[in-house]
């Protein structure tokens, strides 16, 4: 217990939200304290993460609708009206809530507690609460931007029993057993099991077509998936059933369920054990992953979404006129399989790269390609894509308020040094596909056809990710790419959780 409250996390994730919003949103917000936060007015949305490993807990960002869309206007440099759909501010949430938490987790690996984090969920409504069961440390952030108002809550207890080889990273993995998973028998077995030897109640698994959601007010419990797989289970019930559940588990008449703890409690319990063999499959296949401890989630008027997964399975259990709905969202993490990544700072290098391009949408690249070593075209058949160095004509800005560009007057020190960052530039003129028997006949002047059709543009890439396309153009006698098209900052974001 010592150790999980003789560190300090308020710095780090003020400091994060606090050059979060300063250098990606152009938004001074303050960090006031929690009690003068006077609650929400409309509809509001919250993004969760999940830790797991050695320590165990909940990370959650929340602000109103009005605040999202407006956030998320300025990341996409446009006015509010001009923001239609809600998957944008979905995204912004999400990448939000992902940047804090990588903070908190460099802080926890700083003060020796390795964790993986799950992928984010949101949750939009206008009448909920969430709460993380049992934890032994929370705390509350709260920031001020002119009358909007944003929290960051955290939620944390040291894993009793972690294993050892809780965080490891397996080199191999079979994934069409993951693809093969039959995630209704591994967990929808466990749900009608579960009820008839704990609870003595039949139940029947229905059909799960229509809409997953049950009427008046609702308890979710909700547990996440971090590790080699990544998402969540939730499990929804409504109060009166959920009240039924609790007598019967705990062996008292229903008149007698008064505390609301109570039915939180059971209700977090089963989906604690429906998701452990759940998780037990995904071992069986190979894959490697820790669940975080049950959130619960009571109101009448929200939505819980896992944005971006592989897989989506959901079905429905019925109990007389009660209804059960259990609710799968998972994917394999690649990068969390591929390798142990060192720890992130509170901004990528992606998040860098997505920031600095995007100040830099009408700059010209020039390639330092020397022209003679390229006179076969910029073919070479033993090297897939010609790697090169960029060079930026650095435009001094002209105002503070970043306009639909979104270029600011006087660039902070945190932006100042990121704009110095020097990223990997590489422009691919094209692909193919060719058995070992073909290239190991590779002689010079064999021919290779690519991919790309002539007077195509090339994809521009930054560290990896694709930022632009352009042509190709000669200047004293080097190569170079002008760009005539950016992929949008949105379409950017979402590319650095890939």
């Amino acid at each position: 217990m010592e150790k999980i409250t003789a560190f300090e996390i308020q710095t780090p994730i003020v400091e994060c939200v606090v050059d979060l919003f300063d250098t990606m949103l152009s938004m001074e917000v303050e960090s006031i304290a929690p009690e003068e936060f006077t609650g929400w007015n409309g509809p509001r949305i919250a993004g969760a993460v999940s830790f797991a490993g050695e320590i165990i807990g909940d990370l959650r960002v929340e602000t109103t609708n009005a605040f999202a869309r407006m956030m998320a206007a300025e990341m996409l440099g446009m006015e509010m009206e001009a923001v239609e759909g809600e998957d944008e501010v979905k995204d912004v949430i999400l990448e939000t809530c992902n940047i804090v938490a990588g903070k908190l987790k460099s802080t926890l690996t700083d003060n020796g507690l390795s964790s993986v984090i799950s992928s984010p969920t949101i949750t939009i409504g206008n009448n909920f609460d969430i709460e993380t069961l049992n934890m032994a440390r929370y705390e509350r952030f709260a920031f001020r931007y002119q009358d909007h108002s944003f929290l960051v809550e955290v939620c944390l207890k040291l894993a009793e029993d972690a294993p050892s080889e809780a965080l490891k990273k397996l080199t191999s993995v079979d994934i069409s057993k993951f693809e093969r998973l039959d995630i209704i028998s591994s967990a929808g077995d466990t749900v009608i099991e579960l009820f008839d030897l704990m609870l003595s109640m039949k139940l029947d698994l229905s059909d799960s077509e229509g809409a997953q959601e049950i009427a008046g007010v609702r308890t979710v419990a909700a547990i996440h998936f971090a590790g080699e797989v990544t998402g969540s289970i939730n499990i929804q019930v409504s109060e009166t059933f959920s009240r039924i559940i609790t007598s019967k588990m705990i062996d008292i008449p229903l008149e007698d369920v008064q505390d609301e703890e109570q039915t939180k409690d059971v209700i977090g319990e089963l989906c604690n054990i429906v998701a452990g063999n759940l998780k037990s499959g995904f071992c069986d296949s190979g894959l490697k992953c820790e669940i975080s401890t049950p959130s619960i989630t009571i109101g009448d008027d929200f939505m819980i979404e896992t944005l971006n997964m592989a897989r989506y399975e959901q079905f429905t259990f019925r109990f007389y006129d009660h209804d059960i709905f259990v609710q799968v969202c998972v994917k394999i993490d690649e990068n969390d399989r591929a390798s142990a990544d060192p720890e992130p700072a509170a901004f990528s290098v992606d998040e860098i790269v997505a920031e600095a391009q995007a100040l830099k949408d009408s700059s010209e690249v020039s390639l330092e390609s020397d022209m003679s070593a390229a006179e076969t075209k910029g073919s070479n058949p033993s090297h897939g894509e010609p790697s090169v160095e960029a060079t930026y004509s650095k435009e001094a800005p002209t105002q503070k308020k970043r306009d639909r560009a979104r270029e600011p007057e006087t660039l902070s020190p945190n932006l100042d040094f990121i704009l110095n960052i020097p990223v990997d530039i590489c422009v691919e003129l094209g692909r193919t596909r060719l058995t070992i028997d073909r290239v190991s006949k590779i002689a010079p002047g064999t021919p290779v056809i690519l991919s790309s059709v002539e007077n195509e543009d090339l994809g521009i890439f930054a560290n990896n990710k694709l930022i632009a396309k352009g042509s190709v153009f000669v200047d004293h006698e080097k190569y170079g790419i002008r760009v005539t098209e950016v992929v949008s900052r949105m379409e950017r974001i979402r590319g650095l959780g890939e």
